[in-house]
């Protein structure tokens, strides 16, 4: 089987001398390798992925595929890849053994990018293993690296990792930002790398501007020193993460901030008879709000931005509310 796969994967690759490298080489080398396997097809897949299969499961955190055994086994009726268990590796020679180290490496790096599942970023590119921007290290090596494929894959994963941090912070305008990350220069949306015909240094440019600059606006309010809520409010009712803050909508921000702070945080509970009351209040607040800072137009009932408001709220009614120091 593993000469099998050394066929497959890596003829004329140089493995059995590779799996001697040490350090930045052997990570240079498990890098050239993942590049070409990402962009070499195989029928309708890369190879990349036919690696990962060979080993990995579609779960995040490299669950061993399993490999079905015709003879009776107990349940569930499935052993691990033979190549993965202690019993086949004593079989190996250390040579073979090494070549399998080198392998699984490769496997793995293959399997994290191409179902794009964060991994160990010291490990795999000699950065610092921190997917959160700005990562300085992480930035720099994703617009000076060699490795294309790998860069688009990274600048993606990094994507869905912040829209699952903003989701989880209830930020919906900079969610939905990064979830339809649109480019203007090539007119298209920013889906997964196999799905676009983007240059791959504009694909990881764009992603990475964007990242950035929800950054340094989050950052800008809180040199104002605007609560986060208070951040959050003015761009919900913006409809987007803007490049400024709008004094007018900070205004209005600020008196809804108010309202939720002593009418609406906390109110949403089984033990309170009037908290279906709170959102119908909750609307009644916002509307009262327009009418007084903004201009027509603005913050329709049935507009994106309104919804917006009335999720912050009911979150708000449930306790979810940030304090002075949390912030992104």
């Amino acid at each position: 089987m593993l000469a099998q796969i050394e066929l497959d994967f890596f003829k004329g690759a140089g493995l059995a001398k590779a799996c001697k490298l040490e350090g930045d080489e052997r990570r240079n080398y498990v890098l050239a390798q993942v590049e070409r396997l990402l962009t070499t097809e195989h029928g309708a897949s890369p190879l990349a992925v036919w690696l990962s299969d060979m080993f990995w499961t579609a779960d995040e955190g490299r669950t061993p595929m399993p490999w079905e055994k015709t003879d009776a086994i107990p349940k569930p009726g499935y052993l691990t890849n033979p190549l993965l268990s202690l019993k086949e590796q004593q079989t190996l020679t250390d040579e073979e053994m090494a070549r399998l180290k080198l392998i699984l490496d490769i496997a793995g790096l293959c399997h994290d990018l191409s179902l794009h599942f964060t991994f160990d970023l010291k490990e795999a590119f000699g950065v610092k293993n921190d997917w959160w921007m700005p990562n300085k290290q992480l930035v720099e090596w994703l617009t000076t690296t060699e490795y294309e494929q790998i860069a688009m894959h990274t600048a993606y994963i990094l994507k869905k990792f912040a829209i699952g941090v903003y989701m989880g912070l209830h930020y919906q305008p900079a969610q939905d930002a990064m979830a339809e990350l649109f480019s203007s220069e090539y007119k298209c949306l920013i889906r997964e790398p196999k799905f676009t015909n983007m240059p791959p240094h504009a694909y990881v440019k764009t992603i990475l501007d964007e990242l950035l600059r929800i950054k340094r606006h989050w950052q800008r309010g809180r040199r104002l020193k605007l609560r986060p809520d208070l951040i959050m409010l003015h761009d919900e009712i913006y409809g987007v993460v803007p490049l400024r803050f709008d004094k007018g909508v900070l205004a209005a921000a600020k008196a809804l901030y108010d309202y939720m702070d002593k009418e609406v945080n906390g109110r949403m509970t089984r033990n309170n008879p009037f908290a279906p009351e709170v959102m119908k209040l909750f609307a009644k607040k916002v509307r009262e709000v327009r009418s007084e800072y903004l201009a027509e137009g603005w913050l329709r009932d049935d507009s994106l931005e309104f919804a917006y408001l009335m999720a912050h709220a009911q979150n708000c009614g449930y306790g979810i509310w940030r304090e002075e120091d949390d912030a992104l």
